[in-house]
């Protein structure tokens, strides 16, 4: 049985065959694309305090769109061996990461947000060193998970980013993405006084 899927980007499709090889899945282009991707946005974060916060402003709203936008193409791919499956961003590492995020963002970090994750429709208090922390945790251990050369590893690799999209990820970025949209701007408009 023929399904139709996008490939190249929202235009172009063609039929892949439901058979298709995990292998080959498992080593797309749509998931060395998000690799790319994923990979510097966290060599970014891991240095961000040492660059100015204009820039590191700016460089995340270019980046977290392409994110977005590859994340969405993401396949899915079944799972044959979950005993493979691991995290390793740990709660330390998570806190650490998150703390210094705060500081560089000072009080730029607070901001309200409307997460419909929830189901709620009303405004809660969160912060970029929160959201720019979760994005990176989920998407570092899709990379460390990746990166080892055992297929099931990668199947799960792969596996876990597509679900961590739909319920974190891909969410945390949408709500980030406002804020540094504000934050972006307000430095370009000049003030009224």
């Amino acid at each position: 049985m023929a399904r139709a899927v996008f490939t190249d980007g929202p235009f172009y499709f063609h039929l892949m065959e439901e058979s298709v090889n995990q292998e080959n899945i498992v080593k797309s282009k749509q998931v060395l694309e998000v690799f790319a991707v994923a990979s510097e946005y966290c060599l970014f974060i891991d240095r961000m305090e040492n660059v100015p916060r204009e820039d590191a402003l700016s460089f995340l709203q270019s980046i977290l769109p392409a994110l977005y936008l590859k994340g969405s193409m993401f396949p899915t791919v079944e799972v044959l061996d979950d005993s493979a499956n691991e995290r390793f961003v740990t709660e330390e590492e998570y806190e650490t990461l998150r703390y210094r995020l705060s500081n560089y963002f000072g009080e730029q970090d607070f901001f309200s947000a409307v997460d419909l994750s929830n189901g709620d429709i009303e405004s809660v208090p969160t912060s970029l060193s929160e959201l720019l922390t979760d994005i990176y945790t989920d998407l570092k251990d899709f990379l460390m998970l990746y990166a080892k050369e055992n297929p099931s590893a990668k199947e799960n690799a792969v596996a876990s980013c597509h679900y961590y999209f739909h319920v974190g990820w891909g969410n945390r970025l949408v709500l980030a993405l406002p804020q540094i949209h504000h934050l972006v701007a307000a430095a370009h408009i000049p003030s009224e006084e």
